[in-house]
C-alpha cells in the first residue's frame, strides 16, 4: 500500500513537470514570434540608405538651412529621411551668418514641407543661438513656414546671467523670442 502512494506522487509530480514544460516551450515560442513580427513591421524596406547625407533649404540661390547625418535611410514615397547623428545649421540672410546650430543623435525630415525633428536619449541637444544663448532639450521640432521651434519636453535656456528652465517651448529663430510653456523658473547670476 505504501508504494501505491509513492508510485502515485512521483507520476503526479512527472505529470505536473511535463505541463509546466509544454507551458513554457509554447510561452517562449509565442515570445519570438512577436519580436520577430514588431522587427518586419519596424524595417520596412528603405528606398536608400545614404552615409553623408546632406539636405539644404535653398532660397534665391542662398542656402536657408541644412540637415546633415553620417546616415539617412530615405523613403521617398513618405517624404521622409530617418537621420542618424545630425548637424543643423540655420543661417541668416547674408547665408555665411550661423543663426542656429545643434547636435543631436537622431532625427527625421520632412523632405515635402521641410520641417524636421531631433531627438536625444541620452542627454539634452544643445542649440545654440547666434545670440549667445543657449537651449537644451531632449526633443526639438522645426517648422520651415513660420521658421519656428518647439517642444514639449523640459528645456533649459542660459545666456547673459540667465537660467530659465521649464517644460515645453515655442520661439521664432528670426527675431529670437522664445516662450517657455509652463513650470517656468528663472535664475539671475552675475
Amino acid at each position: 500500500m505504501g508504494h501505491y502512494w509513492v508510485r502515485w506522487m512521483l507520476t503526479s509530480i512527472v505529470i505536473l513537470m511535463g505541463i509546466f514544460i509544454v507551458h513554457r516551450v509554447v510561452t517562449h515560442m509565442e515570445e519570438r514570434a512577436s519580436q520577430a513580427s514588431v522587427q518586419t513591421t519596424e524595417a520596412s524596406p528603405a528606398d536608400a540608405w545614404i552615409d553623408g547625407f546632406t539636405y539644404r533649404q535653398t532660397q534665391s540661390g542662398k542656402t536657408k538651412w541644412k540637415v546633415a547625418a553620417e546616415r539617412a535611410q530615405v523613403f521617398e514615397s513618405e517624404h521622409r529621411a530617418n537621420l542618424e547623428t545630425v548637424h543643423v545649421e540655420l543661417l541668416g540672410n547674408q547665408s555665411d551668418k550661423q543663426e542656429m546650430t545643434v547636435d543631436a543623435e537622431k532625427g527625421t525630415i520632412d523632405t515635402a514641407t521641410n520641417n524636421f525633428d531631433l531627438d536625444n536619449e541620452k542627454e539634452m541637444m544643445a542649440v545654440h543661438l547666434a545670440s549667445g544663448y543657449t537651449i537644451y532639450s531632449t526633443h526639438l521640432t522645426w517648422i520651415e513656414a513660420s521658421r519656428k521651434i518647439t517642444t514639449q519636453t523640459p528645456v533649459v535656456i542660459r545666456g547673459h546671467g540667465l537660467t530659465i528652465t521649464g517644460i515645453g517651448l515655442v520661439g521664432t529663430i528670426d527675431n529670437e523670442e522664445f516662450k517657455v510653456l509652463q513650470d517656468v523658473q528663472v535664475e539671475v547670476s552675475s
